[in-house]
């Protein structure tokens, strides 16, 4: 992407192939309208991309996800596991689906701070299966956005449905006047030939707050956190304008949309750049392309103002935390960090993830009564929960000798991960029945050798290698499954059974009549 004057003189943003853009500036206390582009020029193409454009907003609209999880409870010192995830059909609306991050990289457990200032992808699909995409669907009419082109999926993790720019900015106005939504005003006064005020809009009392106060701080808090955004996108990124701001990007699929919409306290302002046509970009993301112009518009039009910080709601307390579980910390904890919680929230638990062990040199193993004081060596591991074992397994992060569970006396951990417990499964007639499948996923203890999966009792697939994924055509019925783990020893572990169903497609209306009948 290049900047060039054309022939009258006018400077153009260049992009192979030639790429369109525009911008919404909006006062976030008033909803006031401080300028709109809706494309580079009107002769050139009078349709306006602001008002008109309904665009899928990628990355952008996380933090809308974000803010229904905080809401449901979820804090920014939150763990959620950022490892590989596969969706089955039923989830997506469609097919099977295997997302990755923009970065191709995974980092285990992590903060959800860390994880938005990230965009890290597979903590927002995480964060939606949590509450459920028919929350968050109904959440986001709060911020002025069309339920019906946000498809209850776990797609809408990513901002698979469809917005405009006017949409976006609008949103973003009630993290930036602290949970209050605004509607954007375009006349703010009507004279006649003569100057007598035939109108003249005057701002109104805002209503109740359409999300806690608190949870909209809590947002702004994380999008304006450069230090957390620095190993993403650098310390001098589009997205620093050298005065307290919050921002997010966002790239669609193939280069097709990219976004930055950010805000001060006086000033929010969307950029969208993309095809009319929606053809592809050319390795443009949202920081690259949408981002400069943000950058470039917000400390132009704020050149010379104050520099005015978000202010904070009545109901907020900082607390220091572990940095690698979010809980409190203790003295084998190497790093902490302090951070914001609506009260009441704060953690209570004392640090699980970095545990200590004393440790025989001579075998490598634990210490017993056998063992010398002068061979006996505390050793401090990173004990992960369960569902994070195989990604730090596949890291090669050292694991005590022995699980902790055997150590406290208990029989070693066996848990059915997924499915989750009475789920139910749609088979839909658009995809191939042999590829609406569900994945088995089991917890199981460091010396299993081979897992049995059965269901309804009888053995439906056998795992003999870590991490004992398995595969499961939906069939229609009740069903119950459970699982067999052998242990390197002998020993024959059960897992608790969860029950689940599978129905056959229907039409819309005639699954509404059968949940009225029931």
């Amino acid at each position: 992407m290049r900047i060039r004057k054309d022939a009258k003189g006018r400077w153009q943003l260049l992009q192979l192939p030639a790429a369109e853009a525009a911008f919404i500036a909006l006062d976030p206390q008033t909803g006031a309208v401080r300028a709109l582009v809706g494309g580079f020029d009107f002769w050139r193409n009078k349709y306006n991309h602001v008002t008109q454009a309904w665009r899928q907003p990628g990355s952008a609209f996380k933090p809308f996800i974000y803010s229904a999880a905080l809401e449901k409870g979820f804090t920014p010192a939150t763990i959620i596991n950022d490892a590989p995830v596969v969706v089955d059909a039923n989830m997506t609306g469609g097919q099977v689906w295997e997302p990755k991050n923009y970065d191709g990289k995974y980092e285990g457990p992590i903060r959800m701070r860390t994880a938005l200032a990230k965009s890290k992808n597979m903590v927002s699909i995480r964060l939606l299966q949590a509450i459920g995409p028919q929350y968050a669907q109904d959440y986001i009419r709060r911020f002025g956005f069309t339920p019906e082109r946000h498809p209850p999926y776990l797609t809408m993790a990513l901002g698979a449905g469809s917005v405009t720019p006017w949409q976006m900015a609008q949103a973003y106005t009630v993290f930036a006047n602290g949970g209050y939504r605004v509607e954007p005003v375009y006349i703010l006064s009507v004279k006649d030939r003569d100057g007598n005020v035939l109108h003249e809009w005057r701002p109104s009392a805002p209503d109740d707050p359409v999300i806690d106060p608190r949870v909209a701080f809590l947002i702004t808090d994380i999008l304006s956190d450069n230090e957390a955004r620095i190993p993403s996108f650098g310390p001098a990124s589009a997205l620093n304008i050298g005065r307290p701001a919050a921002a997010k990007t966002g790239t669609t699929t193939d280069f097709r949309d990219n976004w930055t919409v950010g805000y001060t306290p006086n000033l929010v302002v969307g950029v969208w750049v993309g095809n009319a046509d929606n053809t592809p970009m050319v390795e443009v993301s949202g920081v690259s392309g949408a981002g400069p112009i943000w950058h470039e518009v917000m400390r132009r039009v704020l050149l010379g103002q104050p520099k005015l910080s978000f202010p904070v709601p009545d109901g907020l307390v900082r607390a220091e935390v572990c940095a690698t579980s979010g809980l409190l910390p203790t003295v084998y904890c190497p790093k902490t960090r302090w951070d914001w919680f609506i009260e009441g929230t704060v953690p209570t638990e004392e640090d699980t993830f970095h545990r200590p062990y004393v440790i025989d040199r001579r075998t490598g193993l634990l210490a017993d009564e056998n063992t010398p004081l002068a061979e006996r060596e505390e050793r401090v591991y990173l004990v992960l929960p369960p569902e994070a074992q195989d990604w730090a397994r596949r890291q090669g992060i050292p694991q005590p000798p022995v699980y902790v569970h055997v150590l406290a006396g208990e029989e070693a951990p066996v848990r059915l991960l997924s499915p989750d417990p009475y789920t139910i499964f749609r088979l839909t007639p658009l995809v191939p029945a042999e590829t609406q499948r569900i994945r088995l996923r089991i917890v199981v203890p460091a010396d299993a050798v081979r897992v049995i999966y059965r269901m309804d009792g009888e053995p439906v697939v056998e795992s003999d290698a870590a991490p004992f994924e398995a595969w499961w055509v939906l069939s229609p019925g009740e069903h119950e499954l459970s699982a067999e783990v052998t242990l390197r020893d002998g020993r024959v572990l059960e897992a608790e059974p969860i029950p689940f169903r599978v129905t056959e497609w229907a039409p819309p209306e005639e699954r509404i009549a059968s949940r009225a009948a029931q």
